[in-house]
């Protein structure tokens, strides 16, 4: 991983960032393409006229918010990387959780919990009875995966401080693997994973079986036209190019990037790259 980051970090240095979002798609679009066309159902979805973004991120629970982000950062010590859910994208999953109360949650890609921590929080607050599941392809309750990320203490230690524990399964496996086996249905499915192209396109269809109908399907790093909000910002092409691909073959699924949030995000900024599945 580590090996990876710093590979990443050498290529922006010598590419210009055109240059190295043209090589990341070319690269990107190939192995993609290898695969056969996937027939995909987004009948579950909403329409995108469906959502209003104000009314969603609305400053009417602003008062809650604070005094739940306050409790997770009383828990969450963690000192803020690019590679992790930024706070602003953070506090916009707590916001959709409040307000879907959806009643079954799946995030693909636990990393270091950010989101995980702040998404049970939501679901705590809802109320309801509820069940999340997170899937990592790593152990992320392993000392050796949570310690080099910067954290205290374990994802599932954390929650347990948040009375939360009982709510979220942590499930060690692929995401094709789960969602492949996968007999229930959940309310609201968040993919943040493995973010390249060929398994985006593979991981979009079965999600979509795992969704229950009228659920909403949410993507992290989404880049319209691979264009970053950010200034010098780079971009990760994987969920644009799945979507397009999908797109292109008359599947009637789009999405509908969240845009810029009323809060701030990352880098001075109040760009988001979250982005909500959608028919056409």
């Amino acid at each position: 991983m580590d090996y990876m980051r710093a590979a990443k970090k050498l290529i922006r240095k010598l590419l210009p960032a055109p240059m190295e979002v043209r090589a990341l798609r070319a690269r990107h679009t190939y192995q993609m393409n290898r695969i056969p066309r996937l027939e995909v159902n987004p009948i579950a979805l909403p329409e995108s006229a469906a959502y209003s973004l104000s009314e969603l991120f609305g400053e009417d629970m602003a008062n809650e918010w604070n005094a739940a982000n306050q409790t997770i950062d009383e828990v969450f010590e963690y000192v803020d990387r690019t590679e992790a859910v930024c706070p602003g994208e953070r506090r916009a999953l707590w916001y959709l959780i409040r307000r879907f109360a959806p009643q079954r949650v799946l995030e693909v890609g636990t990393h270091i919990a950010g989101s995980t921590l702040y998404m049970a929080m939501a679901l705590k607050a809802n109320g309801i009875p509820s069940r999340f599941v997170t899937v990592d392809l790593l152990d992320v309750n392993d000392a050796r995966i949570w310690a080099p990320n910067g954290l205290s203490e374990s994802p599932r230690d954390m929650l347990a401080r948040l009375d939360c524990a009982q709510t979220v399964e942590f499930a060690v496996r692929s995401s094709l693997d789960y969602l492949a086996g996968c007999q229930a249905e959940f309310d609201f499915i968040f993919l943040d994973g493995d973010h390249s192209a060929s398994n985006l396109y593979r991981e979009i269809p079965l999600a979509l079986e795992a969704l229950a109908p009228g659920g909403h399907l949410l993507m992290h790093d989404y880049y319209p036209s691979l264009r970053s909000p950010i200034e010098d910002g780079g971009v990760i092409p994987g969920p644009y190019l799945a979507v397009e691909r999908f797109r292109r073959e008359g599947s009637g699924l789009a999405a509908l990037p969240l845009g810029s949030l009323p809060w701030p995000t990352k880098l001075g900024t109040n760009a988001s790259s979250l982005a909500l599945l959608v028919r056409e």
